[in-house]
């Protein structure tokens, strides 16, 4: 069954949305492959907020022994590694003891097969994922089917924080090629998806023929393309606007940074708030945000640490992939404002985008992309709706920007309008018709040639 779940997790189920939402009806704490670890973790998540400090200590102690043991007798990257520097299971016998361990990076785990760094097969089938390809490492590892009922347990408490319950229909912009017609609907997640690469003309008649029928309840996906939307909506199509308003809840921001830009637009053109919350592929650690880029952990999920020694990196361990467990993993996601309570991190404010979108200037200092377009107040914004940066060598850019309307913004103009000073860099500008997009859909602040 769980073989089955892992297939169907990969692709689209194709239901009449009648029996679609019939099946949305379903508790997942009944659905099969997930439900008994959903409804294990959904009652941690609640227990967790009542305990004292010796039981929240105790809660996460046992579940990262419990990984820190099992890696130890079946993981050769880690058995090899906690002997080099002397370090036996048993040394760790307590929450503070986890300090003890070595922090792990990608750049470590690269060094080394994905065998090497995984549980035994012992002739079973397993899911392969990647991450970090747009940072031009990717890292491959095995993914334990078990992750799936955490991960959901997880997001629907999230999500429920405004308002969202799974029988309620998202539509979804992450970047997947496979849609038809413009929109597509997802019987298993009860998702209709819209084609980001679509004519938008064409894939806003198809969603409007479907909502009038089935109303949308949240936008869910990358922040930049369901900026598109509300941009194409608010200017070009104010009777899908006006349809899609009428039950519209709110939106969830994921894989991007939410840039105030984005994130305001989205929010003023449909009259709803939006949500984002951090996570990744390697199932580490999750948290929600509280009030606009202040995210609040969920220990339950994963261990998550903050590491001094690491400028205030993200350090992540997963409690529910032992098929290539990380233990201590260095997620490269820097961080700021902080904040331990009673020896455990409760939360931390994300004042940038992923620690590799950035530019060097003439003196090789990395220049944060998100600080640099988002952090001051170009007044190119008020006749561009994205700004992406290209680099070939250190101290020089080109600053790359998409028109709201066709105004003619040339070049000189453009730079007038953005703010470089201070910076170190000489800026070329150039106009472009549409924003490029990674592989998989993304608007990166960075654009790599």
């Amino acid at each position: 069954m769980n073989s089955l779940l892992s297939k169907l997790k990969q692709k689209d189920i194709n239901l009449h949305p009648g029996l679609g939402q019939l099946i949305s009806y379903i508790p997942y704490s009944f659905r099969p492959g997930i439900g008994k670890i959903y409804s294990e973790q959904r009652k941690n998540i609640n227990l967790f907020e009542t305990y004292n400090v010796p039981q929240k200590k105790a809660f996460l102690f046992e579940r990262f022994k419990n990984v820190l043991s099992h890696a130890y007798s079946n993981v050769p990257f880690y058995r090899e590694l906690y002997k080099g520097v002397g370090l036996e299971v048993d040394d760790i016998r307590t929450f503070e003891d986890i300090s003890k361990i070595p922090i792990i990076t990608k750049d470590d785990l690269l060094k080394v097969s994905m065998n090497d760094r995984s549980s035994p097969s012992n002739g079973r089938k397993r899911t392969i994922v990647n991450t970090g390809g747009s940072s031009g490492k990717t890292l491959s590892f095995f993914l334990d089917p078990r992750r799936h009922g955490n991960e959901w347990a997880h997001i629907h408490h999230i999500w429920g924080k405004i308002g969202y319950e799974p029988s309620m229909l998202k539509l979804s912009f992450d970047g997947r090629v496979d849609i038809q017609n413009g929109v597509k609907y997802d019987g298993l997640r009860h998702t209709l998806r819209y084609n980001i690469y679509e004519d938008p003309d064409m894939a806003s008649s198809q969603l409007y023929l479907f909502i009038k029928k089935r109303p949308v309840y949240f936008l869910h996906g990358y922040p930049s393309a369901i900026y598109n939307f509300a941009c194409y909506c608010r200017d070009n199509n104010k009777s899908l606007l006006s349809l899609l308003k009428k039950n519209l809840k709110g939106a969830f921001l994921t894989s991007e940074y939410p840039s105030p830009v984005y994130r305001n637009t989205i929010e003023n053109v449909f009259n709803i708030p939006t949500q984002s919350f951090y996570g990744h592929t390697e199932t580490c650690i999750i948290a929600y945000e509280y009030q606009p880029y202040e995210f609040q952990v969920l220990q339950t999920y994963g261990y998550a640490e903050c590491g001094i020694h690491t400028h205030s990196n993200l350090i992540g361990t997963n409690f529910f992939n032992f098929e290539s467990p990380l233990i201590r993993y260095d997620t490269g996601d820097r961080v700021s404002n902080v904040k331990y309570k009673d020896g455990i991190l409760d939360t931390f404010k994300i004042s940038d985008g992923r620690s590799g979108d950035y530019i060097l200037d003439q003196m090789r200092n990395p220049i944060p992309l998100t600080g640099l377009i988002f952090g001051r107040h170009h007044k190119l914004f008020n006749f561009c709706k994205h700004i992406q940066i290209m680099q070939t060598e250190p101290g020089k850019a080109t600053v790359l920007y998409v028109e709201s309307q066709k105004n003619g913004v040339s070049a000189e103009k453009a730079r007038e309008l953005f703010d470089t000073s201070g910076v170190k860099i000489v800026f070329a500008f150039k106009a472009i018709d549409e924003p490029i997009l990674t592989s998989s859909g993304k608007i990166k602040l960075l654009v790599k040639i």
